[in-house]
């Protein structure tokens, strides 16, 4: 963020005036730089025509004056120095090869070309030790002059936004800086030429040219501006950046390179002085009849301005908003930006403007600053996404974890907390050709709260040994509930150490709301699935579920169905049909 500070000036419906204060004093190149003392006694500065695309300030894009008036002013950009020879005393070559340079900008509101005036001078002017004006630039724009086009007429990138208006092109050039002439730092014979006044006022003075007759021309009106060099209100600036903290942007209002934050209040209440209506006596009365009298009437406004650079050249204008900020100073503003365009951005930026306003009278003292980026994607349409499907969580099972302890540390006694966590295990049993035995003997019993279950899945093999049922590898299980509606409740596995799918365990946790719902359907059927990496699903097990209070009921129901003797002849008959096949294979193997 530069500390550079723009100060704007209205001076028509159609021209605004930025004069940009160069307080990080960077230094810029000078090319063949000239002081000219005149025959008015004025001194004048301006640069060789290699500087015609950098600062602009060449003789052919200046005019001098003809009388003391500064009324007639003589103006040939072919062949400008044996015409201007005439009005010189003396000259003197600046040996300076480097020196800050003060920004001069002239923005023209979109759609005006000039249609009604031949051109215009802007003279900048800044005062001398002897109170002597001295010419730092007088630019001319003549509209039949070529030389300019492409040089000092420039397109806005990022069209400017200010006071109700677009400004979508404008003139720029250079002059040495104010401020650093006064304080003869750096310390060069640019300076000591000059030897302008310490924190002199820039003095601007605007004027229409209606037409240029032989290469001479006289104003009809003149447009004054009188700025100061340094003022309490350069303390006021603003700050954007990408956050250290998250992945969004930061912005807010500055004072003296801090969040402005209680510096507003003393704004307010007058102990920092701007020097504008803030006299509680002016416009208070029409001013508290529509804010209130608890209104502030110093307030912040800012705007944001997203542009996506896409190659080729085009910028892209897809977001645009303001707020303004009346509470909360001492906290930034928070912003994420979604670029439309991410995918084929190559960059973006945001421009950003902010506004210390006094809504009682309108002043206000405007900043800007900007943020740029080489990734475009971070911020898209749609955040970048991890694909888990196919990962497969490992988990360590021999490992025996004692209960976890929350510990409270104070002044007092430390004290351990055991937290316990209590599940219902449902055991299936299949046969030795994983069919359950039999199919739904695994009701769930669902409490009123948060509960987990765990299904503990064995099988008979051909012995008649129960084992365990390896349930591991790349798939998924869910625990689902079809509705009396139609709609489904899913429940993934928790994975938790409490989980081992390797000896065929599965656990899942239902919240209280879940269960709330479950206990009003009338279909009190479950299933588990198993989702394949392929997307494929196929039901793994089917049971029922009930409330707790009806659980003696239910068991004593399930015995009456299955009891032990039922269960050792179903046994039996799956191994008299085992062995009835062994045996057939073992024939069909001999002939």
């Amino acid at each position: 963020m530069t500390s550079n500070i723009s100060k704007y000036v209205q001076l028509s419906d159609f021209l605004l005036l930025e004069v940009e204060f160069n307080k990080d004093l960077v230094e810029n190149t000078l090319t063949a730089p000239w002081v000219i003392d005149t025959c008015l006694g004025t001194k004048y500065f301006y640069e060789g025509d290699g500087a015609l695309g950098g600062t602009n300030n060449i003789l052919s894009l200046n005019s001098i004056p003809t009388n003391t008036g500064r009324t007639s002013w003589l103006f040939d950009p072919d062949y400008p120095l044996s015409t201007y020879l005439p009005y010189w005393d003396s000259s003197t070559v600046i040996s300076t090869g480097t020196y800050p340079m003060d920004t001069i900008k002239l923005h023209v509101v979109s759609g005006y070309n000039f249609d009604d005036a031949g051109g215009f001078l802007l003279q900048i002017r800044a005062l001398d030790t002897s109170s002597n004006y001295v010419d730092l630039a007088n630019f001319t724009y003549g509209k039949q002059i070529d030389i300019v086009s492409g040089n000092v007429i420039k397109f806005a990138t990022n069209t400017l936004f200010l006071g109700n208006r677009f400004y979508d092109k404008y003139f720029e050039f250079k002059v040495p800086s104010i401020q650093a002439l006064g304080n003869n730092s750096p310390v060069t014979n640019l300076g000591t030429t000059l030897s302008v006044k310490p924190l002199s006022d820039v003095y601007v003075t605007y004027s229409t040219i209606f037409d240029i007759l032989d290469n001479e021309y006289v104003l009809d009106e003149q447009i004054n501006v009188q700025l100061p060099v340094t003022s309490v209100a350069d303390s006021f600036n603003c700050f954007i950046a990408e956050s250290t903290n998250g992945d969004y942007i930061e912005y807010y209002a500055m004072w003296n390179s801090n969040i402005i934050g209680d510096y507003i209040n003393d704004i307010e209440g007058g102990r920092i002085k701007l020097y504008t209506s803030n006299n509680p006596n002016d416009n208070y009365s029409e001013f508290s009849d529509t804010y209130g009298t608890s209104a502030r009437k110093w307030i912040i406004i800012h705007e944001i301005s997203v542009y996506e650079h896409i190659p080729g050249g085009t910028s892209l204008l897809t977001q645009k908003y303001s707020f303004t900020q009346d509470s909360n100073y001492s906290t930034p503003n928070y912003f994420r930006p979604i670029l439309a365009n991410a995918d084929i951005a190559s960059s973006y930026s945001i421009q950003y403007t902010c506004r210390l306003t006094n809504r009682m009278d309108g002043t206000q003292i405007i900043r800007k600053a900007s943020f740029s980026s080489n990734d475009p994607k971070k911020y898209g349409l749609l955040f970048t996404r991890i694909n888990v499907d196919n990962i497969i969580p490992y988990k360590v099972f021999n490992k025996v974890e004692a209960e976890k302890a929350n510990i409270k540390i104070d002044s007092a006694i430390e004290k351990t907390k055991y937290i316990k966590v209590f599940y219902d295990t449902v055991t299936v049993v299949m046969n030795a050709f994983n069919e359950v035995f039999p199919q739904g003997t695994g009701p769930l019993f669902l409490k009123s709260f948060d509960s987990v279950y765990k299904f503990k899945f064995e099988k008979i093999d051909t012995n008649g040994n129960r084992v365990n049922v390896d349930l591991s590898g790349a798939f998924n299980y869910a625990l689902q509930f079809k509705l009396d509606d139609n709609t489904k409740i899913e429940v993934g596995p928790t994975y938790s150490t409490n989980m081992n799918t390797t000896i065929g365990e599965i656990e899942f946790k239902l919240t209280e709301d879940q269960l709330t719902t479950l206990k009003k359907q009338t279909n009190n059927n479950y299933s588990i699935v198993v989702k394949n990496p392929n997307g494929t699903f196929y039901t793994f097990y089917e049971g029922t579920f009930y409330d707790i209070s009806n659980e003696t009921q239910v068991i004593e129901q399930y015995k009456n169905m299955y009891t032990a003797t039922d269960l050792q002849a179903r046994v039996a008959e799956l191994q008299t049909q085992v062995q009835k096949l062994t045996d057939e294979n073992a024939a069909l193997k001999t002939t």
